[in-house]
């Protein structure tokens, strides 16, 4: 026995340390350095053929949210606590609740409430990480006014040229020292566009715009409250001479989220509140994405290791 009192302690901490080993392996990558990088190429895709529709635009739903995650979470907590009680039920048999004497009512009180409260807790946040709003038919008005100001907006911001100039002058505020270049696709590599510069006839590192998204996004309504939300994700693509093919190095996202506005409001005057908000969720969201080409510091470094790494 005094062995065995001896050793708990022991098989403990040997517990501990199991449970925390795969923490200590730690999954933390470096994020992808361009300091030592000459030239990086910034890639578009090839213009659409086609107008923006209004269709690809406009995103009503009939809750928002808010109120769709808010209605989740709540069912979430009633049946997480009906099934909590439920567990309760058996714990409290286990544990002997069911023998005679006068703590018995006490004890199942403290389980079923218990089991209530821990059940109802994680149904509600289990239901608050569920979206399940319903997209709802857009009405025939809402497409046809949207319509009318999308032309103007994709030749004004949305047109390649326009995001080429964009994304150089923003990615070049990263890393002045680095040269960005417009750049196109040849077979599996990528090649600088003709600027009469012969220094490199490919460009190994490249940063390829992969999604692009403006979007409205509100509640279903007959002048709806909308939300613009601009997107862009690039991949930052590396040149393997060993495979010959460029693959992923990492992936940069940006996004910008205006206020809410009155569809009528964001399309007043050809929707110069629109063109404002697109110009200015741009900027926003290749800012943010290009953000992770500047250096890290050691601190950022720490800052993006998790707890369960720093072990």
């Amino acid at each position: 026995m005094w062995m065995n009192s001896m050793q708990l302690p022991l098989f403990i901490m040997l517990g501990i340390a199991a449970m925390l080993t795969p923490g200590c392996a730690s999954d933390y990558e470096p994020r992808a350095d361009l300091v030592s990088v000459d030239t990086v190429g910034v890639v578009l895709p090839e213009e659409p053929s086609g107008n923006l529709e209004a269709g690809d635009v406009i995103q009503l739903h009939n809750l928002t949210k808010g109120e769709d995650r808010l209605r989740n979470s709540a069912v979430g907590a009633g049946a997480g606590a009906a099934v909590g009680t439920a567990a309760g039920i058996g714990a409290g048999a286990l544990i002997g609740c069911t023998a005679g004497g006068f703590l018995a009512p006490l004890c199942w009180t403290v389980v079923l409430a218990s089991g209530a409260v821990i059940g109802g807790g994680s149904g509600a946040i289990a239901g608050a990480t569920v979206d399940t709003q319903e997209q709802v038919e857009t009405a025939p008005l809402h497409l046809y006014e949207v319509n009318t100001v999308l032309p103007a907006l994709q030749r004004g911001y949305l047109a390649n040229a326009d995001l080429e100039k964009r994304a150089l002058r923003l990615a070049r505020r990263q890393i002045p020292a680095t040269r960005f270049v417009p750049a196109e696709p040849d077979g599996d590599r990528y090649r600088p566009v003709t600027t009469g510069d012969t220094r490199v006839s490919y460009t190994d590192v490249n940063l390829v715009l992969s999604d692009l998204r403006v979007q409205f996004a509100g509640k279903a309504e007959n002048d709806p409250n909308v939300r613009l939300t601009v997107y862009t994700q690039w991949s930052l693509t590396k040149y393997d001479a060993s495979t010959n093919r460029s693959a992923d190095w990492d992936v940069l996202t940006g996004s910008y989220q205006s206020q809410r506005h009155a569809l009528s409001e964001w399309l007043a005057d050809d929707g110069a509140l629109l063109m404002s908000q697109v110009n200015e969720g741009l900027e926003v969201s290749l800012s943010s994405a290009f953000a992770a080409l500047a250096p890290e510091t050691q601190e950022q470094q720490w800052a993006r290791i998790s707890p369960e790494d720093s072990f």
